[in-house]
């Protein structure tokens, strides 16, 4: 039976253009169990350019409605104008031959006075209100105004719609840095990693935006390039969760060692607590000497060395999965061991791997399909 999840390469691999391919499906894949990588593969119909094979396919966000897909040129995009939605995955009917494949849609550009392009770290894709409907949602915000804008497609309509809202951080002069979105008990999560998460209803006629804290003390005046390596926010059990490496100072004031520390974030329905509509409780934390130290972690040869933050397991929240020297792996950090390793990873996740992989809760289509479990 096959994990209800699998993390994904958030840069495709492409079928060749070729006679035995002329029938191949928009998309496909063989499903691997993490620490081990996913990486669907686009054929030749899915791709909006025929003429511009340069353009590659570039993962913008994975949900159980479907993935959101963009093509880009070079290294990770920050901003596109193309994007298809893969969906209607079927399993494999033959899984030593077969992929598991799906079909795709190509969403139409934007028209009008509304952007062109789109920030893909202010991308969603979550399920719209009826069966089988899907919505695709940008959020942006401009320092010192009042006003925020919502960027939605409607499936159903087949029609981009602009939304203004308030901006409840209009008086701060500061910009907002999109790091990632996610999608938890049918609100979209838009997220700075070093300031704190707006939240909305994607689906609402007149979505209102909250903004919530983040975890005490982890406030930063300005955004860093490479936060999303020490910091993120996904969902696992159905809970919000902040992951860090964190270094505290000791009761002399010196700085001492690192560790994993995990936050659990419980939403305030009437939003006027000093969080602004978010509680954090700290679940757990552990050193990584610890880590280092226990004898799973041993096995895997690497260095007594602080990793980098790739993924939190959505079904445990006391796995996450850690990238160093070439090396993905799963600890449990409470119990400080390591339950699963991959080597030679550098081709599925690079330095800053937080933007290279993406987890992927498995469409129930698929969700009890076949598995590998190796290679």
């Amino acid at each position: 039976m096959a994990a209800p999840w699998v993390i994904l390469r958030r840069f495709l691999g492409i079928v060749p253009k070729q006679a035995d391919a002329e029938h191949a499906a928009a998309i496909s894949t063989a499903l691997r169990a993490p620490p081990r990588v996913t990486v669907l593969a686009v054929g030749p119909s899915a791709h909006p350019e025929a003429t511009r094979p340069d353009k590659v396919p570039y993962l913008v966000a994975a949900g159980p409605c479907g993935v959101l897909i963009c093509f880009c040129v070079g290294d990770a995009p920050v901003e596109t104008e193309d994007l298809i939605v893969a969906r209607d995955f079927l399993p494999s009917m033959d899984p030593l031959r077969q992929p598991t494949t799906g079909s795709v849609e190509r969403v139409p550009r934007r028209t009008g006075s509304m952007p062109v392009t789109c920030n893909i770290r202010s991308l969603a894709l979550t399920p719209g209100l009826y069966a089988g409907d899907y919505v695709i949602t940008e959020l942006k915000i401009a320092k010192n105004n009042h006003r925020a804008k919502l960027l939605r497609f409607f499936s159903c309509e087949k029609i981009w719609i602009e939304t203004v809202v308030f901006n409840p951080l209009s008086c701060v002069d500061r910009e907002w840095s999109p790091s990632a979105v996610v999608a938890h008990e049918g609100k979209l999560w838009f997220i700075d990693l070093s300031w704190g998460i707006f939240s909305c209803d994607p689906t609402d006629a007149l979505p209102v935006l909250q903004f919530h804290d983040l975890p005490p003390g982890r406030y930063i005046s300005e955004g860093k390039p490479f936060i999303h390596t020490i910091r993120c926010i996904s969902v696992s059990k159905r809970m919000l969760r902040y992951v860090d490496i964190a270094r505290d100072l000791d009761l002399d004031g010196r700085v001492a060692e690192k560790k994993v520390v995990v936050w659990t974030g419980i939403p305030e329905p009437d939003g006027f607590d000093a969080d602004h509509g978010m509680i954090w409780i700290k679940t757990y934390e552990m050193s990584f000497k610890k880590i280092w130290e226990d004898d799973s972690y041993r096995a895997t040869q690497l260095p007594p060395m602080v990793p980098e933050i790739v993924v939190m397991n959505p079904r445990h929240p006391n796995v996450v999965y850690l990238f160093l020297r070439g090396t993905l792996f799963g600890v449990d950090v409470p119990n400080h061991k390591v339950v699963g390793f991959v080597k030679d990873a550098r081709k599925l996740v690079a330095p800053g791997g937080r933007h290279c992989v993406l987890p992927w809760d498995l469409p129930p289509s698929i969700a009890n399909g076949n598995i590998y479990m190796h290679g």
